[in-house]
Parts: C-alpha cells; structure tokens; sequence
C-alpha cells in the first residue's frame, strides 16, 4: 500500500528530526510513516520536508520497493577501518541532524548512545501521528477486507455451534465436547485462508464470558450466552478487523433475552449517534444511561465487576485498539475514522452479552460495513 513521498505533521519542537527505532512489524507508527512492513528493527528520520529510513542491504531492496521514503543503507554510514564511531550517528551527522524528537518507547540504550555522541534527545507527546486516525480509502478498504475475512470466520464458528448437539448442558460435536479452543481454531483457519491471522480470539461461554477479555475455555455450554470477539490483522496489510457476537445454542431464558435485547438496543441507537463533529464521551454517557435506566447495575458487585465497565467504542487500524474512542474522555469524531460500536452486559449467574460492529465515520453519519446478522439463539 506504497504511495509517494509520506511527511506526517510534525510538531518538532525545535529539534532537527523525528527519530524512530523499531520493527515496524510491531510498531503502528513506524509501519505508518514508512508503509514497510519488517521483522527487524531499523530507523526512520523525518525533518518536516524529507522522510528516511535507514536499513540494513538485506532489506535495502525491499525496502526501496516498498516503503514510502527515502531509504539510506546503513552500510553506506559504517565507520572504516580503525575508526571509531556507529552507523547511525554517522548519519544523523551527515545529515546535519544534532537535536532529535523520539517518542516515549524509544530504546533507553539507544538513546544514552546518542547522547553520549553528543546528540541531544526530547521526548515526544501522544499521539506521535495524529493523522494515522484519518484513513485514507486504501486503509480503508484493507480494514474492510479484514473484517470481511473476519465475518467468514464468525460464520464457520456459527456453523460449528449449531451443528452440535446439547447433552448434559454441553455441546457435543463428532463425539467429543465442542470447546472454546476447538471453535477458536476454527476460526483461525478460515483466518488463515483469508491470508489474515487471529489475535486472542475470544469464544467464551457461560460463567467465562462475564469477563470481556476472557479468550474462553474448556467445553462450551448449552442454554447460556457465548461470546464470540474476533479482531484479525492481515498478513499483507497489516490492518485489523474487529466483531463481536454473542449466541445461545439451546434454549434462551427471558432474562437472558431481555438482557440481549437491551444490549442490541442501545448498540443501535449508539450507531445512529455516530458521525462526525459527535462527541464519543457523549454517545458513551447514552449508552450507560440507558443500560443504569433499565436496570442494569454496574461496578462491582460480590467481589467482581459486573454490569456495563468498558468504552463503547474504539478505532481500529494498523492497532486493534486506537483513536478514536467512545469512552470517558471527550473525542471529537471525524470523517474518515474506522470505529466500532460494542456496548456490553456481564452478570454472574446469567452470562455476558456484547455485539459489536465496524463502522466508517462520514460527515453526515456511518457507512456499516459489518454485515453478519444478529442473531441470539442457534
């Protein structure tokens, strides 16, 4: 997803350059500001007018292939024989880079080296790129395709809960208990084939799903909720998906299906609060309204948290949770912006419901581009 020459809008304050420090596998920023996706760490520099990265000749190729800078080899920087010296300060100094602006999780030893060469370090605030909130329709469309390879999977576990069959409150399937770890694995491998890799996948039923980051296991339940999360990143991208949807294979209770009801509920009218200019502490107040005014306490109650206790919503992109957010602090939404919407309700003794889509933010509203249907009982 290479385009041409990338400068981000950069507050410098008065130093020379941005300098960066990772493997861009791992890091959202890096992988932004250079559209090179790598395993290894190397450095990216950007003065406001230019963009570098510096990198090893085993990536150099690739690198000039792919990325959307400059690309420096390292080698070319490397002092001669009996000279003292280091690659990078090489560099900086060609460069005529002496005050440098890193961010926060700059290595510590890489930055001790810099200073004790004599370069001079700030500190950067959050976020690093503001713009990374913004997608462009290439980031856009890869966010869709990964969600998109995440809906196929939601339907292979959906496929695999109703095809089992209940027998002393479990789910049986081809003569063994159906588990969360036989479900998660299903999804992975339709994952897998959509060229996209599952990340904690959450299949968690019963007593599990209360807490929301419960990944789940053991055999699943029959007549309770199941929570299914599923939030992929794409190999080639490196964009994620995200979507929830909670289930009952068996008979569902009146109050699990009252609780579902108030969860789908407030999630659509949620939904229909999404557009730019809207306030997403606003839209997150709604939702805990509506759940406090049916009812539905929250905080913790016997010795866990139960009730409505994460955001409404977050952004997704090159991380899987990002700008913006639909929580407790004011965030002004704009047009552009890759959301989701997922209100939820935990309870002991009843189970946990939560439904979530991805949504893009336009000026007048949202375009939904999850489409799976919204089904509690299989």
């Amino acid at each position: 997803m290479s385009d041409t020459l990338r400068i981000p809008n950069l507050d410098l304050q008065e130093a020379d350059a941005l300098l960066l420090y990772a493997a861009s596998e791992g890091s959202a920023d890096l992988h932004w500001a250079t559209d090179f996706m790598a395993p290894d760490p190397f450095h990216y520099l950007c003065d406001g007018t230019t963009s570098w990265v510096l990198v090893k000749d085993l990536e150099l190729d690739r690198a000039r292939d792919q990325s959307c800078c400059d690309v420096l080899a390292l080698s070319t920087y490397e002092p001669g024989e009996g000279e003292s010296g280091d690659s990078l300060h090489n560099a900086l100094r060609e460069l005529g880079f002496k005050c440098l602006l890193v961010p926060a999780d700059f290595p510590i030893a890489t930055a001790n080296r810099l200073t004790d060469a004599g370069f001079q370090i700030r500190v950067a605030g959050a976020p690093l790129f503001v713009e990374r909130a913004i997608k462009t329709p290439a980031q856009i469309e890869a966010v869709v395709t990964t969600q998109q390879a995440a809906e196929a999977s939601m339907q292979a576990a959906v496929d695999a809960l109703t095809q089992a069959r209940i027998e002393s409150g479990q789910l049986w399937l081809d003569g063994k208990p159906l588990t969360s770890e036989r479900v998660r694995r299903t999804i992975h491998h339709v994952l897998l084939d959509h060229d996209c890799t599952g990340h904690h996948t959450i299949v968690a039923g019963g007593e599990q799903a209360i807490d929301p980051h419960q990944a789940g296991h053991g055999p699943l339940p029959a007549n309770s909720p199941i929570i299914i999360d599923i939030f992929p990143r794409a190999d080639a991208s490196g964009y994620f998906g995200d979507i929830t949807r909670t289930f009952v294979r068996g008979e569902v209770s009146e109050d699990v299906q009252r609780l579902y009801d108030t969860v789908l509920s407030a999630q659509l009218e949620a939904l229909e609060a999404v557009c730019a200019g809207a306030d997403g502490a606003a839209i997150h107040q709604n939702v805990q309204k509506r759940f406090a005014d049916a009812g539905y306490g929250s905080g913790e109650i016997d010795g866990r948290m139960q009730g409505y206790f994460h955001g409404t919503g977050h952004g997704v992109g090159l991380e899987i949770h990002e700008a913006p957010s639909l929580g407790r602090r004011t965030d002004v939404l704009a047009a552009g912006q890759t959301l989701t919407v997922e209100p939820g309700l935990y309870y002991a003794g009843l189970g946990g419901v939560r439904i979530e889509d991805l949504v893009i933010i336009e000026t007048d509203g949202y375009r939904n581009v999850t489409t799976f249907p919204k089904t509690l009982q299989l």
